[in-house]
């Protein structure tokens, strides 16, 4: 299967779809961010695995002579949810334009399929936290979702197929129209069949690799945060989400440093799994006003 799919992969070079994008959905609150560290220590230079680099022209964008991590890093946008992302609201604006016009549809690094679906995610929470669009940026969205769907990886499956799920179920939540309800209910199927593959029963990830349960962990707060701000999603994944989210929140515990760090860990998802969970509703809210429902647990009155 993987090996058909690698070759169907590089085979198959679809066109973008340039359309433009249809109406965002007006979000029921703002979106509430995790703990992580700032990756731009300027309007165009970033530290990204312990190395600083400018990104200043447009062929910078994918340097023949940078780590290819180093330049994902760079199309993901993290910094557009890292901490103390108003105080650069400015260089993000200007970075965002810039990655527009520099970086055609379906050219270069930024739109291989696991960097865009990571920047379709980013851009999505930043939109959602009170952001106004930049210039272009609803259509170059639509662009990138659009081209996402006929580029899913199959062939890698894992954690990029996760990836290329999770941005499909956001972009189908927060734009109106049934091209986005196409996108919801794909994003939805892959996501249900990834998320029993790949969290355990004991409610460790598939891979047992501390690292990866981190991300993934925190990928699902995500989920259920957007099930509260776009009340578009179905209730039974909701319910699944945090049921698995509880099964690892457990795990990554079990197997946490007296610190509270996650062992073998280099990736900052896992310091901030502990305050994130704090700002997302593990339980659903009960409709009726009795007392018991200030817990926001579901009552059976």
């Amino acid at each position: 299967m993987q090996f058909y799919g690698r070759v169907w992969f590089r085979l198959y070079q679809p066109r973008p779809d340039l359309r433009p994008a249809a109406t965002l959905l007006a979000p029921a609150a703002r979106w509430q961010t995790s703990l992580r560290s700032p990756s731009m220590t300027g309007p165009d230079t970033f530290r990204f695995l312990s190395v600083e680099r400018r990104l200043a022209t447009p062929q910078d964008w994918n340097r023949p002579d940078c780590p290819k991590l180093w330049l994902y890093n760079a199309h993901y946008f993290d910094d557009l949810v890292a901490n103390g992302a108003g105080e650069r609201a400015e260089w993000h604006r200007a970075l965002i334009a810039r990655w527009i016009a520099e970086n055609p549809p379906g050219q270069g690094n930024g739109w291989e399929p696991y960097p865009t679906s990571l920047r379709i995610v980013t851009w999505l929470k930043w939109l959602l936290a009170g952001n106004a669009p930049v210039p272009g940026m609803l259509d170059s969205l639509a662009v990138q979702v659009r081209w996402l769907r006929r580029r899913l990886e199959h062939h890698l499956l894992g954690n990029h197929l996760w990836a290329n799920a999770k941005a499909l179920v956001f972009a189908g939540a927060c734009f109106q129209g049934g091209e986005a309800r196409a996108w919801l209910g794909h994003g939805l199927r892959l996501m249900q069949r990834e998320l029993r593959e790949q969290v355990l029963p004991d409610g460790g990830h598939f891979e047992r690799s501390p690292m990866y349960h981190a991300i993934l962990a925190e990928d699902v707060l995500d989920l259920i945060q957007l099930a509260v701000i776009c009340p578009v999603l179905p209730g039974p994944a909701i319910q699944e989400w945090r049921e698995a989210a509880e099964r690892m929140l457990h795990w990554a515990v079990t197997l946490a440093h007296p610190d509270g760090d996650i062992a073998f860990s280099m990736m900052p998802p896992s310091a901030s799994l502990r305050p994130y969970r704090t700002c997302v509703p593990m339980q659903p809210r009960c409709p009726c006003p009795c007392p018991r429902c200030r817990s926001h647990r579901q009552c059976s009155t």
